[in-house]
């Protein structure tokens, strides 16, 4: 049940943009996590898989590049939460999809997810939204990767 929670809360988080993916056929994000997401996977290979990743997104809006980026941030942060991937490599996709992400603030939710993998630490859940009760209106609620 917690992994479930901590899931749907980074499956929030980063793909908070509310558009439809619109892709195009070439753009298949299971080859970024066959790429990324293997406890074997190499962080070239893993990065090259996202460069011809968001290569393939050219054409869309800003919007829609985004939330596709944000999917796919949230399916290898998802990864990275349930053991078995190289944490190294996965924390370097999601660097790699945030500096393509055109929102500054969802690029740096991103950053942080991948930082909180990075240490092991909570990971900071802002799209859940308000302060988590420390007093420092840090605007999310804390998901821990344990």
């Amino acid at each position: 049940m917690l992994k479930f929670i901590k899931s749907a809360a980074v499956a929030a988080l980063l793909s908070a943009t509310a558009v439809a993916p619109g892709y195009s056929q070439a753009v298949d994000p299971s080859v970024v996590m066959t790429a990324c997401a293997a406890a074997d996977s190499t962080e070239a290979g893993c990065l090259a898989s996202v460069d011809a990743f968001v290569g393939g997104l050219a054409g869309l809006s800003a919007d829609q590049a985004d939330a596709t980026l944000g999917e796919l941030a949230s399916a290898l942060a998802n990864a990275g939460l349930a053991g078995g991937a190289n944490i190294s490599v996965i924390v370097a996709a999601l660097e790699a999809i945030a500096a393509a992400i055109s929102d500054p603030a969802q690029a740096e939710q991103i950053r942080s997810v991948a930082a909180a993998l990075a240490a092991g630490t909570d990971i900071p859940v802002f799209a859940v939204g308000g302060d988590n009760g420390d007093g420092d209106d840090d605007g999310g609620i804390l998901a821990s990767p344990n």
